[in-house]
């Protein structure tokens, strides 16, 4: 069977995981760095919560969200940006040096699928427990709100938070492609940091026409859709419509990314 086959596909999590346990390894020797990240992290999250409570000293709602569930969003926010830091913002910047120096080419000979290497090998550790840290404050605005949690108010959160995650990856993905297209533009990078840093309020508190655009593209998944998830407030029809716009999303930024592998000249160009 070719690498293409099921056994093939069988080696991507070890090969993932490989690269990341090299970077967890080379990023540890500097445990100071990790400490200090994980610190600041800290001190951002409390910052963040207790800037919002300013909005609140006069009223008990904003836009019929209350101050701890303001906070969920804001510990998903944090939670979904460091994903993003971790995870993919590494593979992002990693990919316009492949593309500006020529060294994709060597990339795109591995006997491996190209956009899983791409997109998934690079790890930075500073900000690897930033997701935790942001569950931790999602944790205690469900707790302060006051709202009980069912299993099916889990279920549906679990789900959400998974949809989060490919609309970012897919993201990512779309803008790796942006970068072939645009021969490594230093650019495109700031473009995940601005539209992560849209989900830090419910889309509910902007006006249209952001409002309606950040529901088209589909950033509205990232924070405000897994929060009224974990509050009970989300609906059946709402979370099978979020999946099957990840699954669009994931599909639309692979297709994005094979269109601009046959347009990539390579270094020898």
């Amino acid at each position: 069977m070719s690498w293409r086959g099921r056994a093939g596909w069988s080696r991507y999590p070890r090969i993932i995981l490989t690269c990341w346990r090299a970077a967890v390894a080379t990023e540890l020797e500097y445990r100071l760095n990790f400490v200090t990240g994980a610190l600041l992290s800290l001190f951002w999250m409390g910052w963040a919560a207790a800037g919002v409570a300013v909005y609140f000293q006069f009223a008990g709602e904003l836009v019929g969200w209350t101050y701890p569930e303001l906070v969920v969003v804001i510990g998903l926010f944090f939670t979904m940006n460091g994903v993003r830091q971790a995870f993919l913002q590494p593979n992002l910047d990693a990919m316009t040096e492949h593309v500006r120096r020529g060294t994709l080419d060597f990339l795109l000979t591995k006997p491996v699928d190209a956009q899983l290497l791409v997109s998934l090998r690079h790890l930075y550790v500073g900000n690897l427990l930033d997701p935790f840290l942001g569950l931790g404050v999602v944790a205690a605005g469900v707790v302060a709100s006051g709202h009980g949690m069912s299993v099916v108010d889990l279920a549906a959160f679990v789900l959400m938070f998974v949809v989060a995650v490919l609309v970012l990856y897919a993201l990512v993905v779309a803008l790796m492609a942006v970068s072939i297209r645009l021969n490594g533009s230093e650019e495109v990078g700031q473009v995940s940091f601005g539209l992560v840093e849209l989900t830090r309020f419910p889309v509910d508190l902007y006006r249209d026409p952001l409002r309606t655009a950040m529901t088209v593209v589909p950033v509205v998944l990232l924070t405000t859709l897994p929060a009224q998830a974990v509050l009970g407030r989300i609906s059946a029809t709402s979370v099978v419509v979020a999946a099957g716009a990840a699954a669009v999303a994931v599909a639309g930024a692979s297709l994005l990314w094979r269109r601009a592998l046959r347009g990539y000249t390579g270094a020898s160009s």
